[in-house]
């Protein structure tokens, strides 16, 4: 990085971002985050990227997760609800910590779930620009074009031009941006390659997924803007992110986290671009998701349809609105359409709008075809949706065994369709048994809470009525017995209710359980009040359905005592 800075933009940096460690660096990395990683650029500059985890079985599995917004009628954006509505997709991460380099290791491990050895779910990452792309990172990467391509010698380093180049990227293409994005990962694969994550990187090197700079998908880019793995499920389908104001459980003004239009009436005096890390950051540590430059993604439109995305591709997608959107305007999951090209021909800009990078890689290398083939293989299985069925009594496999050893080519055509269809639908109903199964594990957590409550109630009615006898007040007393008799009911009931979840629970498999309790624990971690009650209710929980799949009985005075202890 250089070390003389022009005056205008240490002034700046000074008046907007005292606060900031040391470390800061004003160009790149204005307000540095605990689990930054970085990637260098030329010239001593570099490009930072934040983390985004899904717990995940491997490479093959996926996470649920719901894009866009269901608009009410009368709301603002109803009208829209064919491009921004609410719609299901899917989402994973390419890389384990052991595919990234060991420096990022460093910086990502301790942001992580804690592994035990015994969870079966891994946090799968996928890593996304902490800010969006300046003026400043774009120049410096286009610069190197030409000696990338034979055509000569990269050009010299040039002083930064003050507060302008930490201005975002604008008035580009969508083909600029993947441009630029091509010609950073060619300057990254020719002098920086060990630096960058190889998917598959446990395996031989030469077999792994090499990493390289990409535009994110749209998936990917709102799953982070709205807080990824950093929020819980209800917060994650919120209209905007949460925005926690300290000693206040109401959401902080969105001026605080954004850069829009602020005049009423929306006449767009006084808005206008600013530079990158001017605000707060996101759940995740992302900058400027809501407002500032829109951002390109790397799918082409399509419209909403029956809550998924409709069969036509459109124009480019653009995502987070802009600096001169309106407030109410705003919401994470809003996204437009533009044309590619412009009316003369030329490739379409627009002056709000610019990107953010993203990282991939390959989604199959050869160093994962083993582990890939294996996930694929339990895909669609009867024998994963309960213990009851052996596997070898599976009848997927049973039905894969007779397509095998059939001498006729028509019969084997007709079978494996009737197999494949099998297995999509069994598939089908395992994400749904694991759902239920999370929800079980949930609300059986909810359920040994109350128990807590109402034992916690019948003590302090039982201090009331020896109190009440004591003074002789056999009145008083004798209302205590009754309400002390209707709460003795009421954590009975709640006991049994607790004991029939036992029994659902030993419904699905253990690996479900497994899978759904460590997802079960992020989730109730997140509730700022009772998480760390509920997951160590849901703890005991588990164990008492693994004790009940054993003995087919559960004793209620035990598991009461259990409940009930400190």
């Amino acid at each position: 990085m250089y070390k003389v800075l022009s005056a205008t933009l240490v002034l700046s940096c000074l008046a907007g971002a005292a606060w900031a460690e040391p470390d800061a660096d004003p160009l790149y990395n204005p307000k540095p985050l605990e689990g930054d990683v970085s990637l260098p650029l030329p010239c001593d500059g570099q490009m930072v990227f934040r983390h985004v985890y899904v717990l995940a079985k491997g490479s093959l599995d996926d996470h649920e997760v719901t894009l866009g917004y269901p608009f009410s009628e009368g709301e603002p954006g109803y009208q829209q609800s064919f491009i921004s509505g609410y719609r299901r997709d899917y989402i994973n991460g390419q890389f384990t910590l052991s595919d990234l380099s060991k420096d990022w290791q460093a910086k990502v491990r301790g942001e992580l779930p804690k592994a035990d050895g015994v969870t079966p779910l891994k946090p799968m990452l996928y890593f996304i620009g902490k800010y969006e792309v300046t003026q400043r990172q774009y120049d410096l990467v286009m610069a190197q074009a030409p000696s990338l391509a034979g055509e000569g010698e990269p050009p010299a380093c040039e002083a930064p031009a003050g507060m302008a180049g930490r201005l975002p990227k604008v008035n580009l293409s969508r083909f600029d941006a993947e441009r630029f994005a091509a010609v950073y990962s060619a300057w990254l694969l020719k002098h920086h390659r060990d630096l960058l994550p190889i998917s598959g990187r446990s395996g031989k090197g030469e077999d792994g997924g090499q990493a390289f700079v990409r535009l994110p998908t749209e998936v990917e880019w709102e799953y982070a803007a709205r807080g990824g793995h950093a929020v819980s499920r209800q917060q994650l389908e919120a209209r905007l992110f949460p925005r926690p104001v300290e000693g206040s459980d109401s959401d902080g003004p969105l001026g605080d986290w954004a850069v829009f239009n602020q005049v009423a009436g929306g006449t767009g005096q006084n808005a206008r671009l600013l530079p990158i890390g001017l605000k707060k950051p996101n759940p995740v540590g992302l900058f400027d998701v809501i407002g500032n430059a829109a951002e390109m993604v790397q799918e082409s439109f399509q419209l909403v349809h029956a809550g998924r995305r409709q069969g036509t591709y459109g124009g480019f997608v653009v995502k987070g609105g802009n600096y001169l959107e309106g407030e109410m305007t705003l919401f994470t999951g809003m996204r437009r359409e533009y044309p590619l090209f412009g009316a003369d021909g030329t490739e379409q800009r627009n002056e709000t709008t610019g990107f953010r990078v993203s990282i991939g890689a390959l989604s199959a290398p050869r160093s994962r075809y083993k582990e890939l083939f294996a996930q694929w293989k339990d895909e669609g299985r009867v024998s994963t949706l309960t213990d009851e069925i052996d596997e070898d009594q599976d009848a997927t496999k049973l039905l894969d065994g007779l397509i095998a050893n059939s001498d006729d080519p028509q019969l084997r055509d007709r079978l494996a369709i009737v197999n494949e269809e099998l297995k999509r639908s069994v598939s089908l109903i395992a994400k749904q048994r694991e759902d239920a199964a999370g929800n079980l594990i949930q609300s059986a957590a909810l359920v040994a809470e109350t128990i807590n409550n109402y034992n916690i109630r019948l003590t302090n009615l039982r201090k009331s009525r020896d109190e009440a006898r004591s003074a002789k007040d056999e009145a008083s007393a004798k209302l205590f017995e009754a309400a002390m008799a209707n709460g003795q009911s009421a954590l009975d009931g709640a006991l049994a209710i607790y004991i029939d979840n036992l029994a659902n629970g030993t419904r699905y498999s253990n690996a479900v359980i497994q899978a759904q309790f460590q997802r079960t624990k992020e989730e109730l971690a997140r509730k700022p009040v009772l998480g760390k009650s509920l997951v160590t209710r849901a703890t005991l929980f588990v164990r008492h359905v693994g004790e009940y799949r054993k003995n087919r009985k559960a004793d209620a005075d035990v598991i009461l005592k259990q409940l009930l202890a400190p």
